[in-house]
């Protein structure tokens, strides 16, 4: 009984009771670093760095990432994998979900280039898990903030992501293939370009006429391009229909004339059928002042004069 037991047991099992190898596990879904961007966030945005590398220099770039990822000893151990990981990467995007101060609360910057293997664990992660195809990730030890990264994902030696939280369970599903969302995609061009729901510039456009006209908006696109003077900027907002969109250009006619009036900033607002396009040329010694102008709290500190 026990033999025939094992015999029918064998005939289910085929190849294993054979002795034959297993099928190696399936290869990763996913083939670029915008596929683990979750369909759920609000801002994507795209650097190519091999650009900004080639312009700014490997040193250059080093002290500008430490300044950015700098945000104390609680995450270092995922900061440090962080900056080492952005120098290895030649595109890298970031997808968030805003606070109402524009602060990332939940995210994912995934990074595509030839990382180093990693051979230990981050500090303050567990030891790896594999998924199989190549895949693998690290958890933390202990619960960072909301922003913070709680997984690092990676995959081959070509992908790598560090995750929030509250956005494990969608990068698992963009991994599995089994995501049926649209996520935001920013264009394919410039150095830096975005893609982020236009209801988010209600936060900027405070109340009123433009406030309505930027809520019912569909879409918006950015594109940023690097040049040897300056930055070369234009933006896409798409409309319900040509006569919103010509309202909305009239109205941020207004707006763009008086925030711009002293500052020298060469920039046009028109709309063409559905869209809104805006267009603009900021050299070098503007670009920092025009910054500074959308961090929170710089209109009321009369730093810009909207």
């Amino acid at each position: 009984m026990q033999r025939r037991a094992l015999l029918l047991g064998c005939a289910a099992l085929g190849a294993a009771c054979a002795g034959r190898p297993l099928p190696p596990p399936a290869a990763p879904r996913v083939t670029s670093a915008v596929e683990l961007i979750p369909a759920d966030l609000d801002v994507v945005v795209r650097l190519d760095l091999g650009r900004v590398k080639a312009a700014l220099g490997a040193s250059a770039l080093a002290a500008l990432a430490g300044q950015v990822l700098a945000r104390g000893k609680a995450e270092q151990g995922a900061d440090d994998l962080e900056l080492s990981s952005l120098l290895e990467a030649d595109q890298v995007y970031l997808g968030y979900r805003p606070s109402p101060l524009w602060a990332p609360l939940d995210r994912v910057l995934a990074l595509q280039g030839r990382f180093t293997q990693l051979m230990h664990p981050p500090a303050g992660f567990s030891g790896a898990t594999d998924l199989g195809g190549d895949v693998r990730y690290w958890d933390a030890k202990i619960a960072p903030s909301r922003s913070g990264v709680a997984r690092i994902y990676a995959i081959s030696q070509h992908l790598r992501a560090f995750v929030s939280e509250a956005e494990i369970d969608a990068v698992e599903r963009a991994l599995s293939g089994v995501s049926a969302q649209r996520r935001l995609e920013p264009p394919e061009e410039g150095t830096l370009s975005l893609a982020a729901r236009p209801a988010l510039l209600g936060v900027l456009s405070g109340h009123g006429t433009l406030r309505d006209l930027l809520d019912g908006a569909q879409a918006l696109h950015a594109v940023a391009d690097l040049e040897s003077d300056g930055v070369r900027l234009k933006a896409e907002l798409l409309l319900e229909d040509a006569e919103q969109a010509a309202q909305l250009a009239a109205a941020g006619k207004l707006v763009l004339e008086r925030a711009l009036a002293d500052s020298g900033v060469h920039a046009e607002l028109r709309s063409d059928a559905e869209r809104v396009l805006l267009s603009a040329q900021l050299r070098r010694a503007q670009l920092l002042p025009a910054l500074g102008c959308l961090r929170p709290g710089a209109t009321a500190e009369g730093r810009c004069p909207w």
